[in-house]
């Protein structure tokens, strides 16, 4: 039996671990392949498994791409991002299931086990891992399909409007025009044969949008070394935020503004496409780490931490989760997600994340002393009620 994994983009940060387990689990397969829009890799190695990447982009165009958002050309890289192909996801999601269509196409072994189908025979399967687009691939008549839902389409539903405001110029005009397409091939795209969501919230947009039910939810897996250290009890003075460094979404921008007129000492782990700008607007209180590969190395630089800044609306969070699970408070957005792990002893939740909102928010928090040892214990008794 083949199997078709589909991953929207193949980048290194959270989704991909969590598409990394969902490979994981599946300990039997045999012959699989892992289908995306656009890839950092060739290829993605899990502990039982080596698998292709498949991209809808040619090649030497994902090569491009590739390059042009690790070597920060002027012009170039601002045409060439990975974002811009946002705009070409209706093409780019025909090609991407036709690429699965002939991988999966029937042989004389598949036409064999299509006549045993009914008997029980599967002639293939696929799983899906979606946050933006992955959900919406061409089903293929008598072949399964799982998805795992990490998030609604952002960019025409809960996050429509905040990209109108930040795009300019001909990017917003075909933005514009784009959107009622994605909709509608989104709204085209809800029967699967097994959902899961990666929250509660979660689960109840993919009802009040897509009709869905029966939802499984399934929290992403944290690794184990973050249920193992003990809790710094006394922290650093210093703050931080941990995610890819871009401004649409994950507004990084406004934490970095934040801390420039707090002069709060803020640590940025993580990389990403707006590392230049982001950098140029921070103060002499920001260090800039990069992403930290290295699990030892980045539990010991979260778990000093006073706090975890995350403006996010989370369709779960990870980094939330590794934080709290280390004591450390967070200074989060109460929506989406987040007031699912964090309560008003695990930290202070803003309703508004304009600048004057998040620096009242921000003197509050530096008043208030929180047991660390109590927000471990907490979101410990919540992992244990998944």
């Amino acid at each position: 039996m083949k199997v078709a994994f589909v991953h929207c983009r193949i980048r290194p940060w959270w989704a991909l671990s969590v598409l990394e387990d969902l490979i994981g689990e599946q300990k039997a397969i045999k012959e699989a392949k892992i289908f995306t829009i656009f890839s950092d890799f060739k290829e993605l190695k899990t502990q039982q498994h080596t698998l292709k990447i498949v991209t809808a982009l040619p090649r030497r165009m994902n090569k491009l791409f590739l390059w042009c958002s690790t070597h920060k050309v002027p012009f170039l890289s601002r045409l060439f991002d990975y974002r811009n192909l946002i705009f070409f996801y209706p093409i780019l999601m025909r090609i991407l299931s036709r690429k699965i269509k002939r991988y999966l196409k029937r042989d004389k072994k598949s036409i064999f086990l299509g006549r045993l189908h009914k008997r029980g025979a599967i002639p293939g399967q696929i799983f899906i891992s979606s946050f933006a687009i992955a959900k919406n691939i061409t089903p293929i008549s008598g072949i399964p399909m799982t998805l795992y839902l990490h998030s609604p389409m952002q960019y025409v539903w809960t996050h429509y409007n905040e990209y109108k405001e930040k795009l300019t110029g001909i990017k917003k005009t075909i933005f514009n025009r784009i959107v009622p397409r994605l909709k509608e091939r989104d709204l085209d795209h809800t029967k699967f044969d097994k959902i899961y969501a990666n929250s509660k919230y979660t689960a109840q947009e993919a009802k009040k949008l897509y009709g869905m039910q029966d939802i499984i939810i399934k929290y992403p897996r944290i690794p184990n070394k973050f249920f193992i250290p003990a809790v710094q009890e006394t922290s650093q003075e210093y703050y931080l935020y941990v995610g890819r460094l871009v401004n649409f979404v994950r507004e990084t921008d406004k934490v970095i503004k934040l801390c420039n007129t707090m002069k709060a000492p803020l640590i940025v782990m993580g990389n990403g496409p707006d590392e230049v700008y982001l950098k140029s607007i921070a103060g002499p209180s920001i260090i800039f780490i990069g992403r930290v590969k290295d699990e030892d190395e980045k539990i010991k630089i979260i778990s000093k931490a006073k706090w975890l800044i995350n403006l996010t609306k989370e369709s779960y969070g990870i980094g939330t989760v590794e934080a709290l699970l280390l004591g450390v408070p967070i200074f989060g957005y109460n929506q989406w997600a987040t007031p699912e792990l964090v309560d008003k002893d695990c930290g202070v939740l803003v309703d508004h994340k304009d600048a004057e909102s998040l620096e009242e928010w921000f003197k509050k928090f530096t008043e208030t002393k929180r047991d660390r040892k109590m927000i471990a214990k907490r979101i410990r008794e919540k992992w244990k009620e998944k």
